[in-house]
């Protein structure tokens, strides 16, 4: 997957002075090269059968939702606050430039369901904890994680539950 980052721009003091953003857009616009990232992920999630793949907003929307279509799996979003309808479950959180919320539909999950997350981007690892928290707290079985991006040196993975399955594609 090594070969891919020449698809990954980056850019400096995104979204605040310090950060480097990468920005994987230029993949989603190659279609043979996101077909190449998301094989990896389809296969995965074949293998662990998840009753739904659940997609952090927005860039993790991309991916989880057409890992969805394609392998025929629900797909819950996990998006920021009032967006969504009714009555919501949510959880706040800290990430590296400031704090935040997810929320999904309150009964969006039946209970014990088991439920990926797929994100663009494994960082600090506060939003990915954060989403795992809440599918947890709707009452879902969270059995794992998936990033097409992770940046190892800020160390997000020790922030996941190390009992779980957590994958990366592109690793900084």
């Amino acid at each position: 997957m090594e070969h891919l980052k020449k698809y990954i721009n980056e850019i400096k003091d995104f979204p605040k002075e310090g950060i480097v953003f990468k920005d994987i857009n230029p993949i989603y616009k190659e279609p043979m090269i996101w077909n190449e990232l998301m094989i990896p992920l389809q296969k995965l999630i074949s293998n662990i059968k998840p009753d739904y793949i659940a997609g952090i907003e927005s860039r993790g929307f991309i991916s989880a939702s057409a890992l969805a279509f394609k392998l025929d799996v629900g797909f819950i979003p996990i998006r920021k606050p009032n967006k969504l309808p009714g009555n919501v479950v949510g959880v706040n959180y800290k990430l590296e430039y400031g704090e935040d919320r997810l929320e999904i539909q309150q009964n969006s999950i039946e209970k014990n369901t088991k439920i990926i997350i797929i994100d663009d981007l494994l960082a600090t690892g506060g939003t990915a904890s954060a989403a795992g928290d809440l599918i947890r707290e709707a009452g879902g079985n969270l059995i794992g994680y998936a990033f097409l991006v992770e940046l190892t040196e800020l160390q997000g993975r020790k922030r996941l539950d190390t009992n779980l399955l957590v994958e990366s594609l592109i690793k900084y």
